[in-house]
């Protein structure tokens, strides 16, 4: 029987791994998606195959408590070999930056996991003549010293 894929959600207090963790439960039960999310504080019971998300700092707000506990979580992490995502964002940018990462342990479920890409900010034709070459002619005048 294989085993079941676990996330592991670290961070120091106050990063809000907590909403993350019930965030993530819900988005995978609601998809059917049999993964054990638990929120840890004790390294040592992580094992190397566990999916490990580290609630990243918000650096405007941290205090310097908070700090050195982010950076005692990642040198544990680092020096047991357990390799982690840091996950930045608020709310629904957090879940999404969290699936993002899961999607790269767990591909079977990517199609669901993964965010849709960033829409193009534009895709009109070039503004001075429309011509797909443009550039092309832009690079080659700016060579030679034409206008």
């Amino acid at each position: 029987m294989p085993v079941k894929l676990q996330i592991a959600i670290l961070g120091a207090s106050l990063t809000n791994k907590t909403e993350l963790s019930l965030a993530l439960r819900d988005f995978l039960e609601k998809c059917a998606i049999d993964l054990e999310v638990a929120e840890r504080s004790a390294i040592e019971s992580i094992k190397h195959d566990d999916v490990v998300l580290l609630r990243g700092l918000d650096l405007t707000t941290s205090s310097e408590s908070q700090l050195v506990l982010d950076q005692e979580i990642r040198a544990s992490l680092q020096t047991r070999g357990i390799s982690f995502q840091v996950i930045y964002g608020q709310g629904s940018q957090c879940l999404q930056n969290a699936l993002f990462c899961l999607a790269a342990k767990a591909p079977q479920w990517a199609h669901i996991l993964l965010r849709s890409e960033a829409p193009v900010r534009w895709t009109g034709a070039c503004e001075t003549c429309g011509d797909g070459l443009c550039e092309h002619q832009l690079f080659s005048k700016l060579i030679t010293g034409k206008k």
